[in-house]
């Protein structure tokens, strides 16, 4: 509501990146009058099935590594779902080695750099940032076990166009052409990107072209 009279629109757009992907959808299919289309990108479809793929994963990228600490360390924790205290550690354990597979940060790094580099944020924020992470976490993710797309959002009243990384191992790329596959909506359109989860300097440009010259221009109507 606040988005639409701020900028004196019937409808926005939704776009939704990585577990944020789980909101957008929830969105659009509870009220599919307020936007023009929902863009997803590194879309989250069946967490378990997403993360216990993930862990397998990592384990046999481990072993090909000849990393047997790691082998080790992922063998005692145990493929997800994880509860108790130490569930982030074993999360971002399996986690961290997927995005060495994908040639991406590993989150223990960025997680904490990314409040220090914007300079809206004043030292307290920076520590929070981090903190709120953490704790949003521990408590949203448990909640998020039971999503499944293809069987509870099969059906989408809004365009939808997916972004989908070719490499992407942390929103499986294969989970998310099988849920494209039989989602039914008023169009609907798969977009493959270079790389990994989300965005990166390779697939900027194309992100923002099709953006523009596709999505605006297809959904936005001309006045």
């Amino acid at each position: 509501m606040y988005l639409r009279e701020r900028f004196h629109q019937e409808k926005i757009y939704v776009y939704g990146v990585s577990w944020t992907s789980i909101l957008g959808v929830w969105l659009v299919q509870e009220y599919p009058e307020l936007y023009y289309a929902y863009i997803g990108n590194g879309q989250m479809v069946n967490i378990i099935r997403d993360d216990v793929m993930g862990y397998e994963l990592a384990l046999n990228y481990s072993v090909e590594r000849g990393d047997a600490k790691m082998v080790e360390t992922l063998q005692r924790n145990g493929p997800p779902p994880y509860t108790g205290e130490d569930m982030l550690d074993k999360y971002v354990t399996y986690l961290d080695v997927l995005n060495d597979y994908m040639h991406s940060p590993h989150y223990t790094v960025i997680v904490p750099i990314i409040p220090f580099i914007a300079p809206e944020y004043g030292l307290v924020d920076k520590i929070n940032h981090t903190r709120g992470l953490i704790r949003s976490f521990e408590v949203v993710y448990p909640q998020l076990q039971d999503v499944d797309f293809t069987t509870q959002a099969a059906k989408l009243d809004v365009p939808v166009y997916i972004f989908a990384g070719r490499n992407d191992v942390n929103a499986m790329s294969s989970l998310v052409e099988e849920y494209f596959n039989i989602l039914e909506a008023p169009h609907k359109e798969l977009i493959w990107l270079n790389g990994g989860h989300g965005l990166d300097g390779s697939s900027l440009g194309q992100f923002v072209d099709v953006m523009v010259n596709k999505v605006l221009a297809e959904t936005y109507p001309n006045k």
